[in-house]
Formats: structure tokens, C-alpha cells, sequence
């Protein structure tokens, strides 16, 4: 992890001869909060996003010499805790847990509800998490025979989601765009009624997180087609990426960031940032992440930033090429 020091040392001239006293070094002041910091889920408890906000909010604290409370406010979309966390002053005092949502919302909804890097300071790029193309093992055995299955005439296939707007749900349509697929979107509330469904039939085909989709993947009830990474992953190390099977520029995952309301006090949130990244970089910390099957990846504000701009920049794209709409 790159560190800058923000101590500065002033050595005071002296004179044997003069009996003055040297001036005191002046130290640079490191910010602290002032009662306890909320880290905000626009998610409920139990979610992979959950869990990597009460992992990080655990270790940030020593830092922040505070209390940070975990705060779980789901509902919209994820915008009913985005909208709130806009709303409070820049002091630090509340972060908001961020995941692709966070850069799609602005343009699935009319007029958009906040723009992502102005109202907002990333503060820390956590960890990312490929998607998996998997299908009901009825569809097909590999991405050849589901591309011959999804472009027949016809009814057509059908994907599930975990809701209409998530990076699942877009990384289908792109798919579907560049591919010329023949299926219909199913959106659910949430993973596991739509995996429940995947699994039974009743929906053929879908992206899901590696970490969600790989029990049913090793128990067969599932098929793990391609992998929408730029490179195969140290879990399924047997399924190519979408790359490889034909399909590239395929990309799709899902990733976790925390940021701030824009404006306050420089030093705040890179106060903030260094508590967040000491936290993640934790070896409890990471290891528990890459059991879960994410991959760490630590990025400051600036890494993240341009991380936020390409995905706003994608999902606007899609969302405009399909003519998406809140669901």
C-alpha cells in the first residue's frame, strides 16, 4: 500500500551563544472523529456487502480511535441510504458502502437522483468480484451450445437477476446486445429466491457472483459457462472467460467502495481513506474477503474515481442502448 508521511519535521536554528529557545516541531494535526462514525449499507444484514462493510468498520476503528457502528438501511434500489448519506454535512462522521449500484442508478433513473462524483468523495476501492454466466445444465454444457440455444427463434431463454438494475441484470442485457440473444428478463428481490428458481428450471441462464453461484456450480446443479474477467479465477481455474469462449468485451462483476458526501475538509477523508485501507489491508481482514471469494484490491480516491467514471460511463451505455427502466 503507497503511504505519504504527514509528519514534517521544522528544525529551529541556534547559536551557542544566544540564549533563545529553539521553537517546538510543528506536527502535522491527523484528524480524528468526534463521536461515532456510521458506515451506511444500502443493504440488508447478511449480504456479501454487509459482511464486507462489518469487516472493515471493525478494523477501522482502532485507526479512528471511535466507535464505528454499522448501519443498514436497504429499500430503493439503494437509493433511500444514498439520497440520506448526500444529505448530511462532509465531516467525516458518516460513509456510505458503495457497490455498482452506486454508478448505475443516475442513469436508470429520470432526472437522476445525485451524480456519483459530484455529490460524492470515494474514499476506497475494497474489493471486486467477477460474475459467472451460469445455466440450468438442461440449457447447455458450454458457451457454444448456449449461443446456438439463447439465438434460436421463438420464445426465447429466460435470465434471472437479483432485481431490474443491478450490475446482474445489465451485465445480461450487454450480453445479450453484443451476442443477439433471444431472452427475456426475470427480476427478483434478492439472490436466493432467484438462484432457488435458476436451480429448479424455472429461469435458464444468469450472472451471478462467483461466491454465490459456486456451491451449485460444484454440485452440479449448475453450469459454469464463462467467467465475464479479464483472466480466469484461483476458484474455478476450469472455466474460461468470456474472452476465451468467444465473447469479448464481455465484462461484468460486482464491487464494493465506500465514499462520502463531496466538500468538508480535505484531511477528513484522507483520514478517512487510511483508516478504510490499514482496515482492509488487514491479513484477517483479506483472508476472510478471498474465502468469500473476493479479490482485494485497495485502491485510494483517485484509483477509484476513474474506476467509478468507466462504470458510469458502461452502464449508461447499456441503459440507453436497452431503454432500461426502473423496475
Amino acid at each position: 500500500m503507497r503511504r505519504r508521511s504527514l509528519l514534517t519535521l521544522v528544525a529551529a536554528s541556534a547559536t551557542t551563544s544566544a540564549a533563545t529557545l529553539a521553537a517546538p516541531p510543528v506536527r502535522a494535526q491527523t484528524w480524528k472523529p468526534t463521536a461515532p462514525v456510521r458506515f451506511v449499507v444500502p443493504f440488508p444484514p447478511g449480504s456479501s456487502v454487509d459482511l464486507v462493510g462489518r469487516l472493515v468498520a471493525d478494523g477501522a476503528q482502532g485507526a479512528l480511535a471511535q466507535t464505528v457502528v454499522v448501519e443498514n438501511r436497504p429499500g430503493g434500489g439503494t437509493l433511500v441510504a444514498t439520497q440520506m448519506v448526500r444529505s448530511l454535512p462532509a465531516d467525516g462522521q458518516v460513509v456510505l458502502l458503495a457497490a455498482n449500484s452506486f454508478t448505475i442508478n443516475p442513469s436508470l433513473h429520470r432526472p437522476a437522483p445525485y451524480d456519483a462524483l459530484a455529490d460524492f468523495r470515494p474514499l476506497a476501492l475494497l474489493a471486486e468480484m467477477p460474475h459467472v454466466l451460469v445455466a440450468h445444465p438442461s440449457v447447455a454444457d458450454d458457451v457454444a451450445g448456449f449461443l446456438a440455444r439463447a439465438r434460436q427463434p421463438g420464445a426465447g431463454l429466460s435470465f434471472g437477476s437479483n432485481g431490474q438494475g443491478t450490475s446482474q441484470h445489465l451485465g445480461c442485457e450487454q450480453l445479450k446486445l453484443m451476442a443477439g440473444l433471444n431472452a427475456e428478463h426475470v427480476p427478483y428481490r434478492g439472490v436466493p429466491q432467484m438462484l432457488l428458481d435458476l436451480v429448479a428450471g424455472r429461469v435458464e441462464f444468469a450472472y451471478g457472483n462467483l461466491s454465490d453461484v459456486l456451491p451449485a456450480v460444484r454440485d452440479g446443479q449448475l453450469r459454469a459457462l464463462a467467467l465475464a474477467a479479464p483472466e480466469r479465477h484461483r476458484l474455478l481455474p476450469e472455466v474460461p472467460t468470456t474472452a476465451e469462449a468467444g465473447l469479448p468485451g464481455a465484462l461484468s462483476d460486482t464491487w464494493y467502495g465506500m465514499v462520502m458526501p463531496a466538500g468538508g475538509d480535505p484531511a477528513v477523508a484522507a483520514a478517512m481513506s487510511r483508516a478504510i485501507l490499514d482496515s482492509l489491508n488487514r491479513p484477517d481482514s483479506r483472508k476472510r474477503l478471498e474465502e468469500m471469494g473476493l479479490d482485494v484490491v485497495g485502491d485510494g480516491p483517485d484509483a477509484f474515481a476513474e474506476r467509478m467514471r468507466r462504470a458510469s460511463a458502461a452502464y449508461a451505455a447499456v441503459v440507453r442502448a436497452t431503454d432500461l427502466r426502473p423496475g
